[in-house]
Protein backbone atom coordinates (compact mmCIF):
# COMPACT_ATOMS: atom_id res chain seq x y z
CA UNK A 1 0.00 0.00 0.00
CA UNK A 2 1.13 3.66 -0.96
CA UNK A 3 1.67 6.13 1.82
CA UNK A 4 -0.43 9.27 2.02
CA UNK A 5 0.71 11.78 0.23
CA UNK A 6 0.60 15.83 2.45
CA UNK A 7 -2.93 16.62 1.50
CA UNK A 8 -4.21 12.56 1.63
CA UNK A 9 -2.62 12.67 4.88
CA UNK A 10 -4.00 16.10 6.28
CA UNK A 11 -7.59 14.80 5.36
CA UNK A 12 -6.84 11.57 7.01
CA UNK A 13 -5.76 13.32 10.31
CA UNK A 14 -8.93 15.89 10.05
CA UNK A 15 -11.04 12.69 9.61
CA UNK A 16 -9.90 11.26 12.84
CA UNK A 17 -9.41 14.20 15.00
CA UNK A 18 -13.31 14.61 14.38
CA UNK A 19 -14.17 11.09 14.80
CA UNK A 20 -12.30 11.65 18.56
CA UNK A 21 -13.86 15.05 19.02
CA UNK A 22 -17.70 13.14 17.76
CA UNK A 23 -17.05 9.75 19.95
CA UNK A 24 -15.98 11.86 22.90
CA UNK A 25 -18.93 14.14 22.35
CA UNK A 26 -21.93 11.44 22.19
CA UNK A 27 -20.20 9.44 25.19
CA UNK A 28 -20.36 12.72 27.03
CA UNK A 29 -23.85 12.96 26.55
CA UNK A 30 -25.24 9.59 27.85
CA UNK A 31 -25.72 11.71 31.35
CA UNK A 32 -27.75 14.31 29.66
CA UNK A 33 -31.21 14.95 28.55
CA UNK A 34 -31.97 13.33 24.64
CA UNK A 35 -31.59 15.74 21.91
CA UNK A 36 -35.26 17.18 21.65
CA UNK A 37 -34.58 18.28 25.51
CA UNK A 38 -33.22 22.26 25.80
CA UNK A 39 -32.32 23.95 28.84
CA UNK A 40 -34.26 26.93 29.15
CA UNK A 41 -32.46 29.97 31.02
CA UNK A 42 -34.33 30.81 34.13
CA UNK A 43 -36.17 34.06 33.80
CA UNK A 44 -37.46 36.46 36.03
CA UNK A 45 -41.14 37.93 36.96
CA UNK A 46 -39.56 41.21 35.34
CA UNK A 47 -38.28 39.45 32.00
CA UNK A 48 -41.43 37.78 31.75
CA UNK A 49 -43.82 41.27 31.99
CA UNK A 50 -41.23 42.76 29.50
CA UNK A 51 -41.19 39.49 26.96
CA UNK A 52 -45.81 39.30 27.72
CA UNK A 53 -45.42 43.22 27.04
CA UNK A 54 -43.55 42.94 23.55
CA UNK A 55 -45.88 39.53 22.81
CA UNK A 56 -48.83 41.69 22.97
CA UNK A 57 -47.37 44.67 20.97
CA UNK A 58 -45.50 42.85 18.53
CA UNK A 59 -46.95 39.40 18.29
CA UNK A 60 -50.69 39.25 19.44
CA UNK A 61 -52.08 41.35 16.39
CA UNK A 62 -51.37 38.27 14.23
CA UNK A 63 -51.08 35.54 17.10
CA UNK A 64 -53.79 36.78 19.05
CA UNK A 65 -53.23 38.14 22.88
CA UNK A 66 -54.40 34.01 23.32
CA UNK A 67 -51.42 33.19 20.95
CA UNK A 68 -53.86 30.81 19.24
CA UNK A 69 -53.35 32.42 15.54
CA UNK A 70 -56.49 34.49 15.11
CA UNK A 71 -55.49 37.81 16.11
CA UNK A 72 -57.23 41.14 14.41
CA UNK A 73 -54.43 41.58 11.40
CA UNK A 74 -55.61 37.88 10.04
CA UNK A 75 -58.70 40.26 8.70
CA UNK A 76 -56.88 42.71 7.19
CA UNK A 77 -53.60 40.72 5.68
CA UNK A 78 -54.55 38.75 2.45
CA UNK A 79 -53.16 34.80 2.77
CA UNK A 80 -51.40 35.25 6.19
CA UNK A 81 -51.95 32.11 8.56
CA UNK A 82 -50.61 32.50 12.10
CA UNK A 83 -49.87 29.17 13.75
CA UNK A 84 -51.37 28.75 17.26
CA UNK A 85 -48.19 28.74 19.21
CA UNK A 86 -49.89 27.30 22.31
CA UNK A 87 -49.44 23.90 20.99
CA UNK A 88 -45.45 24.33 20.14
CA UNK A 89 -44.97 21.65 23.28
CA UNK A 90 -47.20 19.27 22.09
CA UNK A 91 -46.51 19.64 18.57
CA UNK A 92 -42.89 18.94 20.13
CA UNK A 93 -43.17 15.68 21.58
CA UNK A 94 -43.95 17.47 25.10
CA UNK A 95 -40.51 19.24 24.95
CA UNK A 96 -40.89 23.11 24.48
CA UNK A 97 -38.07 23.81 21.62
CA UNK A 98 -36.10 27.02 23.36
CA UNK A 99 -33.78 27.62 20.61
CA UNK A 100 -36.01 26.58 17.94
CA UNK A 101 -38.89 29.49 18.89
CA UNK A 102 -35.96 32.04 19.61
CA UNK A 103 -34.30 31.10 15.93
CA UNK A 104 -38.00 31.36 14.54
CA UNK A 105 -38.92 34.81 15.90
CA UNK A 106 -35.30 36.21 15.41
CA UNK A 107 -35.28 35.07 11.62
CA UNK A 108 -32.47 35.86 10.55
CA UNK A 109 -30.92 32.29 11.02
CA UNK A 110 -30.18 30.32 7.43
CA UNK A 111 -31.54 31.21 3.96
CA UNK A 112 -35.58 31.74 4.59
CA UNK A 113 -38.05 30.92 1.91
CA UNK A 114 -41.00 33.30 0.64
CA UNK A 115 -43.20 32.00 2.99
CA UNK A 116 -40.53 33.23 6.08
CA UNK A 117 -41.79 36.56 4.92
CA UNK A 118 -45.25 36.46 6.75
CA UNK A 119 -43.46 36.95 9.58
CA UNK A 120 -41.50 40.55 10.41
CA UNK A 121 -37.31 39.47 11.29
CA UNK A 122 -37.63 40.20 14.68
CA UNK A 123 -33.72 39.73 15.37
CA UNK A 124 -33.53 42.50 13.11
CA UNK A 125 -36.61 44.64 14.41
CA UNK A 126 -35.49 44.68 17.90
CA UNK A 127 -31.82 46.84 16.93
CA UNK A 128 -31.65 50.04 19.03
CA UNK A 129 -32.10 52.38 15.83
CA UNK A 130 -28.60 53.93 15.11
CA UNK A 131 -26.43 51.13 16.26
CA UNK A 132 -28.18 48.49 14.03
CA UNK A 133 -25.96 45.30 14.38
CA UNK A 134 -23.59 46.53 16.78
CA UNK A 135 -22.46 43.99 19.53
CA UNK A 136 -24.42 45.93 22.09
CA UNK A 137 -27.75 46.09 19.70
CA UNK A 138 -27.26 42.36 19.15
CA UNK A 139 -27.33 41.96 22.77
CA UNK A 140 -30.38 43.87 23.54
CA UNK A 141 -32.05 42.02 20.43
CA UNK A 142 -31.35 38.53 21.56
CA UNK A 143 -32.49 40.03 25.43
CA UNK A 144 -35.69 40.71 24.23
CA UNK A 145 -36.32 37.48 22.25
CA UNK A 146 -35.49 35.54 24.84
CA UNK A 147 -38.51 37.24 26.93
CA UNK A 148 -40.47 37.09 24.24
CA UNK A 149 -39.75 33.15 24.32
CA UNK A 150 -40.06 32.97 27.91
CA UNK A 151 -43.80 34.41 27.95
CA UNK A 152 -44.38 31.85 25.02
CA UNK A 153 -42.96 28.99 26.48
CA UNK A 154 -45.70 29.94 29.57
CA UNK A 155 -48.63 29.96 26.68
CA UNK A 156 -48.39 26.09 26.32
CA UNK A 157 -51.27 24.37 26.52
CA UNK A 158 -51.11 20.91 29.10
Amino acid sequence: MKPLAGAGRMLAGIAVAWWILTAGQALAQDDQPGPSAQAQPSVTAEQLATGKADFNKHCAPCHGTNAKGHGPEVQVIPGIKPSDLTRISINNGGVFPYQEVADTIDGRKGIPSHKRFDMPFWGVNFQQEGKEFTPESEAQAKVRIAAVVAYIETLQAK
